[in-house]
């Protein structure tokens, strides 16, 4: 069934630690998110037929504060609370409901105004208990002005095919002219450097690689110059071929 079958829709807002996670779209043998809130809702709801359509489709091993879900069932859930409660307590602990509203039937979860993503690299001193959730940097401590200036050639409208995780074959599928409104680089309160992406949608690995090549040009690297990084930006050359852990990505924010 698809989700103009259902009767109901609701909008749920989870926040997951995507360290144990194969991504959120469902796959045989393999823990995703939407797995697990499958599992949930199947308890909750004693196997009702319902429809679940995530709004970004992350990766595994990324993070995320703020995933919008749509959900569509054929009964009215009357006290949202306790249904939202029942949900968390099926579910394993990192995967959280933080929010579950009602939303029209005609809502398109996918239809954003912005996505923000956070990158995180911690360039100080090896921390064990964050260390699930950043980039260990082991060089000398980053000039984080001179990162931001590699990061604004990435900023504006660009074909971001040779930045992604695309094949050949998907390129025809998907538009990978994209437009990134903002990255921003800054340290937080723990001197970490924080990496934060606005745009309306990203494609695979995009952010990812995005990061690894300003890091390869950051050290002088001859693959990842920024010469090289302009003529990838106008579809000229190959691909970019660095790409980077996924546990310093994390969703933090959409918006519609």
């Amino acid at each position: 069934m698809s989700m103009l079958d259902f009767k109901y829709h609701y909008l749920l807002t989870i926040s997951y630690d995507g360290s144990s996670f194969n991504g959120w779209i469902i796959q045989n043998n393999k823990r995703t998110i939407q797995g697990e809130l499958t599992k949930a809702l199947n308890k909750l709801t004693k196997k009702a037929d319902f429809s679940l359509l995530g709004a970004s489709k992350t990766d595994a091993k990324v993070h995320a504060l703020d995933q919008k879900v749509l959900l569509g069932v054929d009964f009215e859930i009357k006290n949202l609370s306790l249904f939202k409660r029942g949900l968390n307590r099926s579910l394993p602990l990192d995967v959280r409901v933080n929010d579950l509203i009602t939303v029209d039937k005609d809502f398109k979860v996918r239809d954003v105004k912005q996505k923000t993503y956070r990158y995180t690299i911690n360039d100080q001193n090896f921390d064990l208990f964050t260390q699930r959730y950043e980039l260990n940097w082991f060089e000398e401590e980053i000039d984080i002005n001179k990162l931001q200036e590699i990061f604004n050639l990435f900023v504006g409208s660009h074909d971001f095919y040779l930045f992604s995780g695309l094949s050949e074959k998907e390129k025809a599928d998907f538009k990978t002219t994209r437009d990134i409104e903002e990255i921003k680089v800054l340290r937080n309160k723990e001197n970490k450097i924080e990496i934060y992406f606005k745009a309306k949608g990203f494609i695979r690995y995009q952010i990812r690689m995005i990061v690894a090549a300003s890091l390869q040009c950051y050290l002088n690297s001859k693959r990842s110059s920024v010469e090289l990084i302009k003529e990838r930006l106008n579809g000229k050359g190959d691909k970019s071929p660095f790409n980077i852990d996924a546990k310093g990505l994390c969703l933090m924010k959409i918006e519609y």
